[in-house]
């Protein structure tokens, strides 16, 4: 069996953490869930991911503010923002920081997970 991938889905929404993380969890990817940006800055200081999936709009610690922060701390994960409230001006400044993708709300779950494939690869358990 091969390495696990890790996730790191950040959401203020409760559906929106369990939709994700079931459906990332089915692709043979290891999920960890934050309710907001300030935990998700606190979880990554003791473990590393390959993906982070935030949302832009969130209490304190916007996915914005998280991505800026994480880029500033020079981590190189892997970066998807999630919104429904996709603004032109939040686009390019999500891009300019680095960002993989900029998905609107609500997500297509298979257009997410050939997202997650394409990013960071396959599951080895799902291709072996």
């Amino acid at each position: 069996m091969g390495e696990s991938r890790s996730i790191l889905v950040v959401d203020d929404e409760d559906d929106s953490l369990e939709v994700l993380g079931r459906v990332l969890h089915a692709t043979g990817c290891t999920v960890i869930t934050a309710k907001s940006g300030a935990e998700a800055l606190r979880m990554l200081e003791g473990r590393a991911v390959d993906l982070i999936i935030a949302d832009m709009v969130m209490a304190g610690v916007n996915g914005v503010d998280l991505l800026r922060e994480i880029r500033r701390r020079k981590i190189g994960t892997k970066f998807i923002m999630v919104t429904a409230y996709g603004e032109m001006e939040s686009y390019i400044e999500v891009m300019n920081l680095g960002a993989v993708e900029y998905l609107s709300k609500p997500i297509n779950q298979e257009h997410l997970v050939q997202l997650v494939n394409k990013t960071i690869g396959p599951s080895k358990s799902l291709t072996a």
